[in-house]
Protein backbone atom coordinates (compact mmCIF):
# COMPACT_ATOMS: atom_id res chain seq x y z
CA UNK A 1 0.00 0.00 0.00
CA UNK A 2 1.51 3.62 -0.73
CA UNK A 3 0.04 6.95 -0.18
CA UNK A 4 0.61 10.56 -0.79
CA UNK A 5 -0.43 13.57 0.53
CA UNK A 6 1.20 17.18 -0.56
CA UNK A 7 0.08 20.95 0.07
CA UNK A 8 1.36 24.34 -1.13
CA UNK A 9 -0.37 27.27 1.03
CA UNK A 10 0.54 30.93 0.55
CA UNK A 11 2.90 31.54 3.74
CA UNK A 12 5.59 28.63 4.29
CA UNK A 13 6.01 30.40 8.26
CA UNK A 14 2.86 28.46 8.60
CA UNK A 15 2.99 25.30 6.82
CA UNK A 16 2.63 23.09 10.14
CA UNK A 17 -0.46 25.10 11.12
CA UNK A 18 -1.74 23.64 7.73
CA UNK A 19 -0.51 20.26 7.82
CA UNK A 20 -2.76 19.98 11.44
CA UNK A 21 -5.68 20.73 10.18
CA UNK A 22 -5.30 17.88 7.65
CA UNK A 23 -3.53 15.48 9.41
CA UNK A 24 -6.62 13.29 10.62
CA UNK A 25 -8.13 13.01 7.33
CA UNK A 26 -4.94 11.00 6.86
CA UNK A 27 -3.84 8.88 8.71
CA UNK A 28 -0.71 6.97 7.93
CA UNK A 29 -0.24 3.22 7.27
CA UNK A 30 0.92 0.90 9.84
CA UNK A 31 4.44 -1.29 8.75
CA UNK A 32 4.83 1.39 6.00
CA UNK A 33 8.38 3.41 5.37
CA UNK A 34 7.35 7.05 5.64
CA UNK A 35 9.03 10.41 4.12
CA UNK A 36 8.71 13.82 4.02
CA UNK A 37 10.46 17.12 2.27
CA UNK A 38 10.14 20.37 1.30
CA UNK A 39 11.99 23.32 0.32
CA UNK A 40 14.52 25.81 2.64
CA UNK A 41 16.62 28.60 1.04
CA UNK A 42 16.06 26.81 -2.21
CA UNK A 43 17.89 23.56 -1.50
CA UNK A 44 15.63 20.43 -0.92
CA UNK A 45 14.86 18.95 2.82
CA UNK A 46 13.91 15.42 3.62
CA UNK A 47 13.48 13.19 5.50
CA UNK A 48 12.24 9.26 5.96
CA UNK A 49 11.94 6.32 8.21
CA UNK A 50 11.14 2.34 8.37
CA UNK A 51 8.02 3.13 9.94
CA UNK A 52 5.47 5.87 10.65
CA UNK A 53 7.11 6.59 13.92
CA UNK A 54 8.76 9.73 12.17
CA UNK A 55 6.81 12.48 12.41
CA UNK A 56 6.02 13.82 9.32
CA UNK A 57 4.16 16.55 10.42
CA UNK A 58 6.95 18.40 11.37
CA UNK A 59 7.66 19.39 7.96
CA UNK A 60 10.34 22.37 7.05
CA UNK A 61 8.75 25.50 6.58
CA UNK A 62 8.55 25.52 2.65
CA UNK A 63 5.70 26.81 0.33
CA UNK A 64 5.32 23.02 -0.56
CA UNK A 65 5.67 19.77 1.43
CA UNK A 66 4.99 16.20 -0.22
CA UNK A 67 4.71 13.24 2.51
CA UNK A 68 4.50 9.77 1.56
CA UNK A 69 4.40 5.98 2.55
CA UNK A 70 5.02 2.66 0.73
CA UNK A 71 4.89 -0.57 2.23
CA UNK A 72 8.56 -2.05 1.63
CA UNK A 73 8.78 -5.44 -0.22
CA UNK A 74 11.52 -8.29 1.05
CA UNK A 75 15.00 -6.99 0.74
CA UNK A 76 13.78 -3.12 -0.39
CA UNK A 77 15.83 -0.40 1.36
CA UNK A 78 14.38 3.23 2.45
CA UNK A 79 17.03 4.85 0.41
CA UNK A 80 15.91 3.19 -2.71
CA UNK A 81 12.22 2.60 -2.42
CA UNK A 82 10.95 5.22 0.28
CA UNK A 83 9.07 8.18 -1.12
CA UNK A 84 9.01 10.56 -2.06
CA UNK A 85 11.45 10.41 -4.72
CA UNK A 86 13.88 13.33 -5.60
CA UNK A 87 15.70 14.76 -8.67
CA UNK A 88 17.19 18.18 -8.11
CA UNK A 89 14.77 20.16 -7.15
CA UNK A 90 11.79 17.85 -8.52
CA UNK A 91 9.88 15.84 -5.84
CA UNK A 92 7.47 12.86 -7.11
CA UNK A 93 5.32 9.90 -5.21
CA UNK A 94 2.72 7.65 -7.02
CA UNK A 95 0.21 5.48 -5.12
CA UNK A 96 -1.79 2.49 -6.59
CA UNK A 97 -0.67 -1.43 -6.77
CA UNK A 98 0.37 -2.78 -10.42
CA UNK A 99 -0.28 -6.17 -11.52
CA UNK A 100 2.71 -6.07 -13.63
CA UNK A 101 4.90 -3.39 -11.55
CA UNK A 102 8.34 -5.07 -12.02
CA UNK A 103 7.57 -5.09 -16.04
CA UNK A 104 6.54 -2.08 -15.84
CA UNK A 105 9.47 -0.66 -14.29
CA UNK A 106 11.53 -2.17 -16.79
CA UNK A 107 9.64 -1.54 -19.84
CA UNK A 108 9.45 2.27 -18.59
CA UNK A 109 13.45 2.40 -18.18
CA UNK A 110 13.87 1.01 -21.28
CA UNK A 111 12.82 4.21 -22.73
CA UNK A 112 14.73 6.57 -20.96
CA UNK A 113 17.86 8.07 -22.18
CA UNK A 114 21.04 6.45 -20.26
CA UNK A 115 21.64 9.65 -17.52
CA UNK A 116 17.54 9.13 -16.39
CA UNK A 117 18.06 5.59 -16.22
CA UNK A 118 20.87 5.36 -14.41
CA UNK A 119 18.93 6.96 -11.55
CA UNK A 120 16.67 4.45 -11.13
CA UNK A 121 18.52 2.69 -7.90
CA UNK A 122 15.52 0.82 -6.42
CA UNK A 123 13.28 -1.88 -7.75
CA UNK A 124 10.09 0.12 -8.11
CA UNK A 125 7.78 0.74 -10.62
CA UNK A 126 7.26 4.39 -8.87
CA UNK A 127 10.93 5.95 -9.44
CA UNK A 128 10.65 4.64 -12.72
CA UNK A 129 7.67 6.22 -13.85
CA UNK A 130 9.35 9.32 -11.69
CA UNK A 131 12.57 9.25 -14.19
CA UNK A 132 9.91 9.05 -17.07
CA UNK A 133 8.34 12.34 -16.27
CA UNK A 134 11.67 13.60 -16.51
CA UNK A 135 12.13 12.34 -19.62
CA UNK A 136 8.88 14.46 -20.52
CA UNK A 137 10.73 17.55 -19.48
CA UNK A 138 14.10 17.12 -20.82
CA UNK A 139 12.42 16.47 -24.04
CA UNK A 140 11.25 19.75 -23.99
CA UNK A 141 14.40 21.44 -22.20
CA UNK A 142 12.52 22.38 -18.93
CA UNK A 143 14.01 19.89 -15.98
CA UNK A 144 15.34 23.00 -14.38
CA UNK A 145 13.19 25.78 -15.48
CA UNK A 146 12.21 27.97 -12.58
CA UNK A 147 9.62 29.30 -14.69
CA UNK A 148 8.00 26.57 -16.05
CA UNK A 149 4.03 26.56 -16.08
CA UNK A 150 1.90 24.31 -14.60
CA UNK A 151 0.05 23.77 -17.73
CA UNK A 152 2.68 22.30 -19.36
CA UNK A 153 3.71 20.15 -16.28
CA UNK A 154 0.47 19.06 -16.12
CA UNK A 155 0.49 17.69 -19.70
CA UNK A 156 4.08 16.44 -19.31
CA UNK A 157 2.72 14.40 -16.05
CA UNK A 158 -0.44 12.87 -17.82
CA UNK A 159 1.92 11.86 -20.85
CA UNK A 160 3.92 9.92 -18.08
CA UNK A 161 0.65 8.75 -16.63
CA UNK A 162 -0.02 7.46 -20.04
CA UNK A 163 3.07 5.33 -20.54
CA UNK A 164 2.58 3.89 -17.26
CA UNK A 165 -0.88 2.43 -18.21
CA UNK A 166 0.04 1.18 -21.77
CA UNK A 167 2.86 -0.91 -19.86
CA UNK A 168 0.12 -1.75 -17.32
CA UNK A 169 -2.12 -3.58 -19.54
CA UNK A 170 -5.89 -3.31 -18.28
CA UNK A 171 -6.87 -0.86 -16.45
CA UNK A 172 -4.62 0.03 -13.37
CA UNK A 173 -5.37 2.26 -10.50
CA UNK A 174 -2.47 4.44 -9.69
CA UNK A 175 -1.90 8.46 -8.95
CA UNK A 176 1.16 10.58 -9.27
CA UNK A 177 1.85 13.81 -7.69
CA UNK A 178 5.10 15.89 -8.65
CA UNK A 179 6.67 19.42 -7.59
CA UNK A 180 9.56 21.43 -7.98
CA UNK A 181 8.89 23.87 -4.87
CA UNK A 182 6.82 26.30 -7.14
CA UNK A 183 4.00 24.66 -8.43
CA UNK A 184 2.16 21.09 -7.94
CA UNK A 185 0.63 18.92 -10.42
CA UNK A 186 -1.12 15.58 -9.91
CA UNK A 187 -2.79 12.96 -12.11
CA UNK A 188 -5.21 9.75 -11.42
CA UNK A 189 -5.77 6.75 -13.00
CA UNK A 190 -8.44 4.23 -12.48
CA UNK A 191 -9.32 3.33 -9.47
CA UNK A 192 -7.13 4.97 -7.08
CA UNK A 193 -8.85 7.60 -4.93
CA UNK A 194 -7.00 11.31 -5.03
CA UNK A 195 -8.90 14.02 -3.55
CA UNK A 196 -8.06 17.56 -3.19
CA UNK A 197 -9.43 20.77 -1.23
CA UNK A 198 -8.75 24.46 -0.51
CA UNK A 199 -8.05 25.53 2.78
CA UNK A 200 -8.79 29.18 3.60
CA UNK A 201 -7.43 31.32 6.24
CA UNK A 202 -8.67 31.45 10.07
CA UNK A 203 -7.68 32.47 13.04
CA UNK A 204 -7.79 29.07 15.23
CA UNK A 205 -4.67 27.22 15.31
CA UNK A 206 -4.16 24.46 18.06
CA UNK A 207 -0.13 25.32 17.33
CA UNK A 208 -0.23 28.47 18.42
CA UNK A 209 -2.67 28.67 21.26
CA UNK A 210 -5.14 30.87 19.09
CA UNK A 211 -8.84 30.75 19.09
CA UNK A 212 -11.44 31.54 16.37
CA UNK A 213 -12.39 34.93 18.73
CA UNK A 214 -8.31 35.80 18.80
CA UNK A 215 -7.94 39.62 18.02
CA UNK A 216 -6.45 40.57 14.57
CA UNK A 217 -4.48 43.73 16.59
CA UNK A 218 -1.44 40.22 16.63
CA UNK A 219 0.41 39.99 13.92
CA UNK A 220 0.43 36.00 14.18
CA UNK A 221 -3.80 36.36 13.91
CA UNK A 222 -3.77 38.41 10.69
CA UNK A 223 -1.13 36.12 9.12
CA UNK A 224 -3.40 32.73 10.02
CA UNK A 225 -6.62 34.78 8.34
CA UNK A 226 -4.43 35.77 5.49
CA UNK A 227 -3.25 32.15 5.02
CA UNK A 228 -4.81 29.73 2.02
CA UNK A 229 -3.22 26.26 0.94
CA UNK A 230 -4.38 23.31 -1.58
CA UNK A 231 -4.13 20.11 -0.67
CA UNK A 232 -4.28 16.67 -2.80
CA UNK A 233 -4.32 13.68 -1.41
CA UNK A 234 -4.80 9.98 -1.79
CA UNK A 235 -7.65 7.71 0.01
CA UNK A 236 -9.81 10.92 2.03
CA UNK A 237 -12.98 10.73 1.93
CA UNK A 238 -15.43 13.71 0.68
CA UNK A 239 -16.87 15.48 2.28
CA UNK A 240 -16.35 18.85 4.43
CA UNK A 241 -14.64 20.28 1.18
CA UNK A 242 -12.63 17.69 -0.12
CA UNK A 243 -13.74 17.31 -3.55
CA UNK A 244 -12.74 13.89 -5.45
CA UNK A 245 -10.59 14.97 -8.62
CA UNK A 246 -12.08 13.15 -11.55
CA UNK A 247 -10.55 9.97 -13.27
CA UNK A 248 -8.38 10.44 -16.07
CA UNK A 249 -8.31 14.46 -14.43
CA UNK A 250 -4.91 15.75 -13.91
CA UNK A 251 -5.16 18.96 -11.12
CA UNK A 252 -2.48 21.85 -11.37
CA UNK A 253 -1.52 24.76 -9.10
CA UNK A 254 0.29 27.35 -9.13
CA UNK A 255 2.10 29.83 -6.46
CA UNK A 256 -1.02 32.24 -6.46
CA UNK A 257 -2.86 28.93 -5.65
CA UNK A 258 -4.96 28.88 -8.64
CA UNK A 259 -6.49 25.53 -9.58
CA UNK A 260 -6.96 24.44 -12.71
CA UNK A 261 -8.27 20.92 -14.02
CA UNK A 262 -8.42 18.50 -17.31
Amino acid sequence: MSQHLALITSDSALMRCELDRVRDRFPLAPGSAVGVAGWQDGQVVERRSASPSLDVWEAPDSEVVMLATRALGVGQGIEESAQPFRFRQWLFAAAGELERGAAVRERLREELPEFLASTIRGPTWEEAAFATFLAELREIGRIEDPTLDTATAAMRLSACARAVEQHSGGKPGFSLVASNGRILVATRRGGQSVSYTLLEGQAACARHELTASSSDAEALVRDHRRRRSVVVATDVSPGDGWVVLPEGATLAVDRKLAVTIK
